[in-house]
């Protein structure tokens, strides 16, 4: 089957890629965003997709962590 259950090792790999690529898409989008509004003066597609893009990140965020029951602790994280 596709979907499998995953390592403790491969979930950790999953979620750095996850930060990896979100990263890359934020700097993505916000320098295609300054660009654009460098040279039209106009807020383009690309800044309302970085902005929509993050109050999705962190609403998702804030909704899982109160599902599971976790606490943002600064000394868990990576």
């Amino acid at each position: 089957m596709f979907f499998k259950k995953m390592t403790p090792s491969e979930i950790k790999s999953t979620q750095k890629a996850g930060k990896l690529a979100f990263g890359f898409y934020l700097v993505a989008l916000l320098a295609h965003s300054i660009y654009e509004f460098a040279v039209s003066f106009e807020l383009s597609a690309s800044f309302w997709i970085l902005i929509s893009g993050l109050i999705v990140f962190f609403v998702s965020d804030f909704i899982f962590n109160q599902k599971s029951g976790d606490r943002h602790d600064q000394t868990t994280r990576d």
